[in-house]
């Protein structure tokens, strides 16, 4: 028997503890209890049971705070790669425009939507996907759409996999040219092929009025009728904004001017603003080779979180940073020492863009130099060959 304050070892008919003097209590009671189980073992299961539930709260939290980040950055941030120009925009000077069949008075418009999300959708397959992306951009060509136009974006689809084109209003001339851009720039990047969906004309707001085109790489389009919501269709999207590009005479003086700026690099063109949204998406695409997932079209359960990750590294530049840290340390190693932000700047003044927090924007680095290589090939700066040259390593790795 042990003294039940000082565990002692007593004889069973003591009164008191002859160590601590401490009044013992019932000797049958006390056969019934042992101290050390009560003080370690109920006490653990009780720790370990708070511990778990501890756990599982902030795992739930954890879950939701992802979830919430994810449907934020598809449905209200939807990520984006602008090419912007230095001018401010003003609408109520611009001209009526003839573009086909169609007039447009005081502002460039299309009619064509690209914002459209899907609810309640049943997808079961990548043919699934496409088809209801398909569905939407045939829905919008009415009987005003050109037939030539429909032919250029036809053949579009259909040579270099871009589910769905729509360049309505789009001078013909105009839009023939674009196509021949894609065509260069697919053919020396066959890889490219399948995950663009989209190639459109699109209206942007006054705040985006300096943008030319935009990279938009993750849109939420479709939801399914699930209870969890997924099954997700997304979008990779390039949009051209239609105040620029149903206004030849304006993009034009536009790339002139921020050309002999030095904004943008030598030679650009009216046609070659796709060449550097192309350029971002061909980014994209190593970066997900980088991450080893072969499509972001369709989001099921399990790839909650991957799709996640990939928004916050092109949202942070994260390996867009690494293809560029990759090709500065080869052109030091052949060409000597330079600071990195001067070696950028060499491309043109829109290699160091940066965001509205000041901070740089790499993937407009990556952007600039697929221009410049493709605008001026074996002509274009040196720094922008030891970038493309990266680029092309993780894209057809």
């Amino acid at each position: 028997m042990f003294c039940n304050k000082c565990g002692n070892k007593v004889d069973p008919n003591q009164q008191y503890c002859n160590k601590c003097g401490n009044k013992l209590i019932d000797n049958k009671f006390q056969e019934k209890i042992d101290y050390n189980k009560i003080s370690y073992s109920n006490n653990s299961n009780i720790n370990n049971n708070k511990s778990l539930t501890i756990i599982f709260i902030i795992m739930i939290i954890t879950a939701i705070i992802i979830v919430g980040i994810v449907i934020y950055f598809i449905f209200y941030n939807n990520i984006n790669a602008y090419y912007f120009n230095n001018e401010v925009a003003n609408n109520e000077t611009e001209q009526t425009a003839t573009n086909n069949n169609a007039q447009t008075k005081g502002k460039y418009k299309t009619d064509i939507i690209t914002d459209n999300v899907y609810y309640g959708i049943t997808v079961n397959s990548v043919k699934d996907a496409n088809n209801l992306i398909i569905q939407d951009s045939v829905n919008q060509k009415k009987s005003d759409y050109s037939d030539e136009i429909i032919q250029i974006e036809n053949s579009i689809i259909e040579n270099y996999k871009i589910t769905a084109v729509n360049l309505k209003e789009m001078d013909v001339e105009f839009a023939k040219e674009l196509e021949n851009v894609i065509n260069k720039i697919y053919d020396d990047y066959p890889n490219a092929r399948g995950y663009l969906t989209n190639l459109t004309l699109t209206n942007l707001n006054m705040s985006e009025m300096g943008t030319i085109a935009l990279f938009r790489p993750v849109f939420m389009f479709g939801k399914s009728n699930t209870d969890t919501t997924r099954p997700w269709v997304i979008k990779t999207q390039i949009e051209l904004n239609s105040a620029y590009f149903l206004n030849p005479e304006r993009i034009e003086a536009t790339i002139e001017a921020s050309t002999k700026s030095g904004h943008f690099p030598p030679n650009a063109t009216q046609y070659s603003p796709v060449a550097h949204e192309l350029g971002h998406y061909l980014s994209f695409i190593a970066l997900l080779n980088n991450y080893n997932i072969d499509s972001i079209l369709i989001i099921k359960d399990n790839q909650q979180d991957a799709l996640y990750e990939i928004i916050n590294d092109f949202n942070k530049g994260i390996f867009s940073k690494k293809m560029l840290d990759e090709a500065y340390k080869n052109y030091i190693k052949d060409n000597g020492n330079i600071n990195f932000d001067e070696w950028r700047g060499q491309i043109s003044e829109y290699a160091l863009a940066k965001d509205d927090s000041g901070d740089y924007i790499y993937d407009e680095t990556i952007a600039e130099a697929f221009h410049d290589v493709y605008l001026n090939g074996d002509d274009a700066n040196m720094v922008s060959k030891y970038i493309v040259e990266v680029l092309k390593k993780y894209i057809e790795g």
